[in-house]
Parts: C-alpha cells; structure tokens; sequence
C-alpha cells in the first residue's frame, strides 16, 4: 500500500470515527465542514477496501457494527500519536500522572523535576505505585519497603515506556528504598 493510500485511509478512519462518535453521516459532515454525500462515498469506500460493512444504516442515522467498534479504538490510538507529533512536546515540560495505591504515600514528589499529578485511576497513570502487582504493566519493579524492624512489604512500581515516567518509577524506588 502506498504512503498516498495510507494517508487516504487514516483521513477516512478518522471520518469513521467521527461518524460513530456522533451516530450520524450528516451530523459528522456538517461538523467537519464537508458535503454528506462526500463522507456517505468515503465511508462506502472503506468499507469495500477494508472488507467489512462499517455501519448499520437505520432509520434513525448509522449504527456502528462490532467490527467497527474494534477499529475506533485502534483509530483513537493513532489520532493521540498523531497528536502528540504534532505537539512537539518536550520532554522536559511533560506533566506526568501518577496513581498511588491506598495506603502507600511517596515522599518528596516536589524534589523531582517535572511536574506530577495524581491520577484516580491505574489506567490513567504514567506511573503506579501499589501493595499489589498490578495488571498489564510493561516496565515492572518490585521492591522492599521496611516498616519497622521484622516488617516488610512489597511494593510494585510500574511505569509507561517514555524516559520521563521511568525517571518517575526510578525516583519512586529509591525514595521507599530510603525510607
């Protein structure tokens, strides 16, 4: 495939996902300034060189089909790198989200250089800090953390595949190692 057919098809995937997002070809036309019948032959022409019906037309506008589903999040994920290279942004100004486990406290967050927020979730995090390993971490340290002279607990630091959040999770580590 080309690098013209590529850039065609990533346009209509996100002209797909407009239309699922708003649950209407006219709507999502209208939104991004084009002619309904324009966006009606794009998605029609994805779903001929993709192979799979996209959109369940009703009466009440479009219903996207599981196939289609499957494909917006794929779609969401390219749109954010897309983003983030159109960004430009700079290592050094990354604001990174940290989540902390119940009943784990990290000390001195305001020693490291770039700015750490909290996040409510672990899927939401650049970096976790739990009691418990937690699901689906890619970079993935356990260490020990004394809490008295017999008592010791285990203490799992994961973080996402950038330089800034493993500088986070390395932080982190030799804080509690410090303890």
């Amino acid at each position: 495939m080309s690098v013209k057919t590529k850039a065609l098809l990533f346009r209509n995937l996100l002209y797909v996902k407009e239309v699922a997002d708003t649950g209407s070809i006219s709507l999502a036309a209208q939104k991004n300034g084009i002619k309904t019948s324009n966006l009606s032959k794009l998605i029609k022409e994805t779903e001929i060189l993709l192979g799979k019906v996209l959109f369940e037309r009703t009466a009440h506008g479009v219903k996207p089909t599981f196939a289609t589903l499957d494909l917006i999040s794929d779609v969401y994920k390219m749109e954010e790198c897309l983003n983030a290279c159109i960004s430009h942004d700079d290592s050094h100004e990354k604001i990174l989200r940290l989540y902390v486990s119940k009943g784990l406290r990290v000390r001195n967050l305001d020693m490291f250089e770039t700015v750490v927020l909290m996040a409510d979730e672990e899927k939401n995090a650049d970096v976790c800090v739990c009691s418990y390993e937690p699901k689906g971490a890619d970079e993935l340290v356990s260490t020990e953390c004394r809490l008295g002279k017999d008592v010791v607990q285990s203490v799992w630091v994961c973080a996402q595949n950038t330089p800034q959040a493993i500088a986070l999770a390395r932080f982190i580590i030799l804080q509690i190692q410090n303890q």
